[in-house]
């Protein structure tokens, strides 16, 4: 084999570790928590990746309508969160409520905000997940979920 044939076999095998760890990072985007809210009545933005739905100021595919809710509705919306096993309550601030979903097939940690608005008798709702550059439509779902809740 000549010389620059064994380089360029070289050269592929020690950009694949590399390339790998890229594909890895890309594949796997992350974000941290975003814990509590950064200015009163406003949730947090999504951010640049699609795995994240905003009814407050998502735009496009993060977009969606917040639940119409009244004061009753949001406390049994409440209790109704307070009940799921794979959900948990991180912050309950009367009309602000943080959980931490864990997915059911991977085990994923999504984090839902909820912030009613009692002048508006709205529901305000982010939900993202915290691992993948897609959700696959699980933080769209989540969110008809909970407005299924209230259904009469």
């Amino acid at each position: 084999m000549s010389d620059s044939a064994n380089t360029h076999i070289q050269l592929q095998f020690k950009f694949k570790p590399g390339f790998m760890l890229a594909a890895i990072f890309l594949l796997t985007g992350c974000s941290s928590s975003p814990g509590k809210l950064q200015a009163p009545d406003v949730l947090p933005e999504c951010g640049w990746l699609p795995n994240c739905i905003n009814t407050q100021s998502g735009q496009g595919i993060q977009a969606s309508e917040p639940i119409s809710a009244n004061a009753e509705q949001w406390q049994q919306l409440k209790a109704w969160i307070a009940r799921q096993e794979d959900w948990e309550i991180t912050i309950d601030d009367s009309n602000f409520v943080h959980a931490v979903v864990k997915t059911p097939t991977m085990g994923f940690r999504d984090d839902v905000q909820l912030l009613f608005l009692p002048g508006e008798q709205l529901i305000q709702v982010r939900s993202a997940s915290r691992v993948g550059l897609s959700d696959l439509g699980t933080n769209a779902r989540r969110i008809e979920t909970l407005r299924d809740q209230l259904k009469p």
